[in-house]
């Protein structure tokens, strides 16, 4: 790659990145109500992960061997929305059928938190096609991933054969410092270390802000030391803006076999 064509893919980088963000941003102001903060600050995050390194086919998004990809911090909906319409996925209807409309159309995001849309507050599964799991109650998501991590290891052994794997899919959960504060959290981390869900990836959006103050004040804990007890493999990214970064981050995931893997994401919400 020469100098004018790394120079455009950074630029095609920084215009999805900034999509996502404008995307999130009007679609809270339009609604005037939502998160907005966490979609801007981890926008590059889940850019990186669903270009290079989430499998998926927007084309047939009920493929049993897809990568899941869980928002457990679903109060950051407009960041999985805009994904979700940025990458084109296609609507399911009610019979399991690949529609050719978009899951999450222009409207639906000009729709969001409105009721009977498919863009509500927090993701639902059962309106949103390319929501693996209902969101809202933090740690919840987290919890959902590691049964989907457990799934697939299950579906592994049971189905596939020496040299033709049917599944082997990964799991990625986005979760923040309240659902690591949740005991589902707590315990589903335990469990999945436990088990050494290797094909599981758990996000931390360290922005270290809550709702109602620093992080501080209420969550002061070493998570990268409480992850290494668990038996999870613990890596960090200092800059969520930074791609190459990020990329090795989740080069550092796929590259172990023996355990799951943590990556604390250092953010600025907004």
């Amino acid at each position: 790659m020469n100098v004018s064509q790394a120079k455009s893919q950074v630029d095609v980088d920084l215009v999805s990145i900034n999509t996502i963000r404008t995307l999130a941003i009007d679609a809270v102001q339009q609604a005037n109500s939502g998160h907005p903060g966490a979609p801007m600050g981890l926008a590059p995050v889940v850019y990186s992960l669903w270009q290079h390194y989430l499998r998926y086919d927007p084309t047939d998004p009920t493929w049993p061997n897809r990568d899941r990809f869980v928002l457990s911090a679903g109060h950051a909906s407009m960041l999985l929305y805009a994904t979700l319409h940025l990458t084109g996925v296609r609507a399911v209807n009610a019979k399991g059928d690949v529609t050719n409309d978009l899951a999450v159309s222009m409207e639906e995001i000009k729709r969001f938190r409105q009721i009977d849309s498919r863009t509500p507050g927090h993701p639902e599964s059962h309106l949103t096609t390319g929501v693996e799991t209902t969101t809202g109650p933090l740690g919840q998501g987290a919890g959902n991933s590691v049964g989907m991590a457990i799934a697939s290891k299950w579906l592994g052994e049971n189905y596939n054969r020496p040299g033709f794997d049917i599944f082997n899919f990964n799991v990625y959960a986005v979760c923040g410092d309240g659902d690591l504060m949740e005991g589902v959290a707590c315990e589903a981390a335990s469990l999945a270390g436990h088990l050494k869900l290797a094909n599981l990836c758990w996000i931390y959006d360290n922005n270290r802000v809550t709702l109602d103050g620093p992080a501080e004040w209420s969550f002061s804990e070493d998570v990268a030391t409480r992850f290494a007890g668990y038996g999870w493999n613990v890596t960090r990214v200092t800059d969520a803006n930074d791609l190459e970064m990020l990329a090795r981050g989740y080069e550092n995931f796929l590259n172990t076999k023996d355990r799951p893997t943590l990556i604390i994401v250092d953010s600025h919400i907004g």
